[in-house]
């Protein structure tokens, strides 16, 4: 049958491509070699939409298929969701056969090329995607996907997972930052015959203990046994098309809610607010008559509006251990759009991704230390101090805030890895406001000289910085980038320890002596991070607590 999917695919990709993949470089080819590459592109640019969900045009503005494309066919950066696109695509007319391993070596190599903004290696169509490519590198938070896409039924050899396996090892060191997608035949033959991710999604819910609400609109509210949940698998990224986020992995928020589901499953139901699912219709099935302990609910057209890092977590968790999961129950509610405005699926959606969110940084309000730098900073130096949520970000000449005074107070630590840590994650500063790291960064000696002027320095470190980084290219620049808090750091231990405590001291001598002193470590880290790490990715290094610490170790020694 492999033939036949391969015709129901060729079909799916030429309808939607042809006229949208760019051959102005193939033009003068002989026709069946141009079909070759429209194929080839379209396979790419079919890939990337459904993937991304993004629209077809973008999806061809992509593809950077060509001579000179070091084996990258097609790249997107969705800064929404801080992921990066990275795809590699084969046609293949028999069906039959994978993507070789001397492709994947040269798709590995350009893949690293790219992650070391070695653009001079790369052909005019990637290097007009610079910018967008740079802002993936630039985003701590940024993590990037590698696609092999190719239309053979075989997966891809043992062979070629080694140098794959190898790259991932290299990178995944100390966080995730690299995932690998294969769709083959199989995978593009399924995403072809749902027409396009984001279909249609028909399904049975069973509530407990469920309530409803009549006036305006229909909607019933429950408990959900978390393991019916796992099983929503099956309809991949179509049950959260029209959420504003999809499924972001391993993040922050999504770690806590997987260890709340294998830790403490019992309270899941407590912990967790939820998750919202509209349906363009909603029924009740006879089964359990009118009592409200147990309802099992026909859902059409749902789609999940609100909670999906909640699905998507849960779905991780049973795939690691569903056995934690039978005690577990999450709220869920259903809300039908038979009798609702045009427009009230849409307006509910942003509310529920908007309204009401807290955020870690947001219990840091409740310490009291905060209100007495907020004081103590207006008093004596008369600037403004934002640390709760919803006031409004003073001009750096006239304040600061919270998020600014935590990563500046963090690097002037003299533990390195409180700067990986600002670097790695700002949010985890404030997990716990009563234990370090917060405890170590605000305290009762954290005076509002001490924040003002770490703030003031780091301010005045990031302007030389970003200078500087102008003048570099390649790896170098990324260190500077993803340097930026360690070099923060060396800065600080290499000033007098009372520029900062010290009311006697110059702080304007101090910062005027900034500029060379910044420019002297940032040439340093790099020869040192070049000598010590040659073969480390700068997002990654300035992530590993132990690297940087024994690069703060050398560099300090100095």
């Amino acid at each position: 049958m492999s033939i036949i999917h391969v015709s129901h695919i060729r079909s799916a990709i030429l309808s939607r491509f042809e006229s949208l993949v760019d051959l102005s470089d193939v033009a003068n080819r002989p026709p069946d070699h141009k079909m070759n590459f429209l194929l080839t592109r379209s396979l790419a640019a079919f890939t990337i939409a459904e993937l991304a969900g993004i629209n077809d045009q973008i999806a061809a503005s992509c593809v950077v298929d060509g001579g000179g494309d070091n084996g990258i066919d097609a790249i997107y950066y969705d800064a929404a969701e801080k992921i990066c696109w990275i795809l590699q695509s084969k046609w293949v007319n028999s069906g039959n056969g994978s993507i070789e391993v001397g492709e994947t070596q040269k798709f590995l190599q350009g893949v690293n090329d790219l992650l070391e903004g070695r653009f001079d290696r790369f052909n005019a169509k990637t290097k007009a995607k610079t910018d967008e490519i740079m802002s993936a590198l630039e985003d701590a938070a940024a993590k990037f996907a590698l696609v092999f896409a190719y239309t053979g039924q075989q997966p891809l050899s043992s062979e070629a997972w080694i140098p794959i396996n190898d790259l991932l090892q290299s990178l995944n060191d100390p966080s995730e930052m690299v995932e690998v997608r294969v769709m083959s035949q199989a995978e593009l033959h399924a995403a072809v015959a749902k027409g396009a991710l984001g279909d249609t999604v028909n399904m049975e819910v069973m509530l407990h203990e469920y309530g409803k609400v009549s006036d305006p609109f229909v909607a019933y509210y429950g408990q959900m046994a978390v393991a019916d949940i796992a099983d929503w698998e099956k309809f991949g990224q179509s049950l959260t098309a029209r959420n504003l986020r999809r499924f972001r992995g391993s993040t922050d928020v999504n770690d806590g809610i997987a260890r709340t589901l294998t830790g403490s499953p019992d309270r899941f139901w407590y912990f967790n607010n939820g998750i919202t699912i509209l349906c363009e219709k909603l029924q009740k099935k006879p089964l359990g008559g009118t009592r409200r302990n147990t309802g099992v609910f026909v859902c059409e057209g749902a789609s999940v509006v609100n909670g999906a890092q909640t699905v998507g977590s849960i779905v991780q968790a049973a795939q690691n251990n569903s056995e934690t999961l039978q005690n577990a129950r999450v709220l869920v509610r259903l809300i039908s759009l038979e009798n609702c405005p045009p427009e009230f699926g849409t307006e509910l959606t942003r509310a529920a991704n908007t309204q009401n969110r807290i955020e870690k940084r947001d219990f840091a309000a409740l310490d009291p230390q905060q209100q007495r730098l907020k004081t103590d900073l207006l008093l004596e130096y008369k600037k403004e101090y934002a640390y709760q949520s919803g006031e409004q970000q003073p001009r750096p000449e006239i304040g600061c805030t919270l998020d600014e005074a935590a990563v500046s107070l963090a690097c002037a630590q003299s533990d390195a890895g409180l700067a990986v840590q600002a670097k790695r994650e700002v949010s985890a500063l404030y997990d716990d406001i009563t234990k370090a790291p917060y405890t170590v960064i605000f305290n009762t000696s954290t005076t509002a000289q001490k924040l003002w002027r770490s703030v003031e320095i780091m301010r005045a470190v990031d302007s030389t910085l970003k200078a500087f980084q102008l003048s570099l290219e390649g790896k170098d620049r990324l260190i500077a980038i993803d340097g930026n808090r360690f070099a923060l750091h060396v800065v600080f231990q290499k000033l007098e320890s009372a520029t900062l405590t010290d009311p006697k001291s110059d702080l304007e001598q101090a910062k005027a002596g900034l500029p060379v002193l910044t420019t002297r470590v940032l040439i340093d880290m790099i020869a040192k991070v070049t000598a010590l790490f040659p073969a480390a990715y700068p997002a990654n290094l300035f992530k590993n607590q132990t690297k940087c610490k024994e690069l703060a170790k050398s560099l300090l020694a100095a």
